[in-house]
């Protein structure tokens, strides 16, 4: 769904003074609606920055001192690649979000033209926004410049209420995506029991999707809406489904559970030619797809005995499937 969506971004949206954008956030802000009037709770209730990780901690605290002068309580501030990296990850920080009572979101930007904030209401779903919500945005090529505007803003619209805000913002704060033990291992369920396969939700896509799992996924398995709740699958008899985190490779690393004392520029990807594995390398920081299985009954995770990322959704699928094959010799016909 998020390739259609933003296609619609790209043509219609009105947020076209931007930097360099992932999909994700692409497809967040294409459901957005910018309005001229400062979100009348601003300053009564709670809110949480989702920020782009090129912000140093200087300009967190210059923001964040601004905030609590103006009265926003920002409760938290999560680099947005965590939020959207994934199915899992949406679930879990929208969980989180809707626990603290949070109000508003407000995506902080660096743009061709300096900074840039959006103040959406949080719809307390994993999508995060409803469709056409009103957001408040204002952009500066100064940062202390627009933090002064936000503040005129609120003291001449907004009776302020929020009083006890913290004096550092909270930016180690950590959210459990997934529930279940994570495995470096593939799961013996496929070979004998249906596996979910979420479709995009964009008919290109879907159709490329389809077509490759039918020649080189010769195990059973059904496509299913994206959304669709994980007990109700294992109701209907399936124990995996098919999932995938796209985000930086380091960040995709640490959110599935690797051993991250040490780090490079670079991370090693497994790939298989003629049958064999074998090595490239793609940037630390470069976005990637890695795909995996997760168990519906327990929500273990199954990701491969090798790291199998890469920077398109096929070539990280196809890394996957064709280790996974040679790993456990998969030879049944899908039916």
């Amino acid at each position: 769904m998020f390739l259609k969506f933003l296609f619609a971004f790209l043509v219609m949206s009105p947020f076209l003074s931007l930097a360099q954008l992932s999909v994700e956030e692409s497809e967040l802000m294409a459901r957005m609606a910018p309005n001229s009037t400062i979100p009348n709770e601003l300053v009564s209730t709670r809110s949480v920055v989702v920020y782009q990780n090129t912000f140093t901690a200087k300009e967190l605290q210059e923001a964040h001192t601004f905030f609590q002068q103006t009265g926003i309580d920002a409760v938290a501030y999560f680099d947005i690649a965590r939020l959207l990296a994934g199915h899992e990850s949406r679930k879990a920080y929208a969980a989180n979000l809707l626990a603290r009572g949070i109000k508003y979101l407000i995506l902080f930007q660096k743009i061709e033209k300096g900074y840039r904030f959006i103040f959406c209401p949080f719809n307390g779903k994993p999508d995060f926004v409803e469709n056409n919500s009103l957001v408040w945005q204002q952009e500066n090529a100064s940062l202390n410049e627009l933090l002064k505007t936000v503040y005129r803003f609120a003291v001449s619209n907004l009776k302020k209420t929020n009083f006890l805000i913290n004096d550092l913002p909270e930016t180690d704060l950590t959210v459990n995506v997934f529930k279940g033990r994570i495995n470096q291992n593939f799961s013996p369920l496929v070979k004998t029991f249906k596996t979910a396969i979420p479709r995009f939700g964009n008919a290109a896509a879907d159709a490329e999707l389809e077509a490759y799992l039918k020649e080189n996924f010769p195990v059973k398995y059904e496509f299913v809406d994206p959304q669709i709740d994980e007990a109700a699958l294992a109701a209907k008899g399936f124990r995996t489904i098919l999932r995938y985190v796209h985000t930086r490779g380091l960040l995709a690393k640490e959110i599935l559970g690797f051993d991250m004392t040490q780090q490079a520029r670079s991370l090693p990807t497994a790939i298989v030619v003629n049958n064999e594995i074998q090595i490239k390398t793609i940037l630390a920081e470069q976005t990637v797809y890695k795909f995996f299985f997760k168990n519906l009954d327990y929500g273990d995770l199954f990701l491969g005995n090798k790291w199998d990322a890469d920077v398109t959704w096929q070539d990280a699928l196809r890394n996957h499937i064709e280790a996974l094959k040679l790993n456990q010799q998969i030879t049944s016909v899908n039916k």
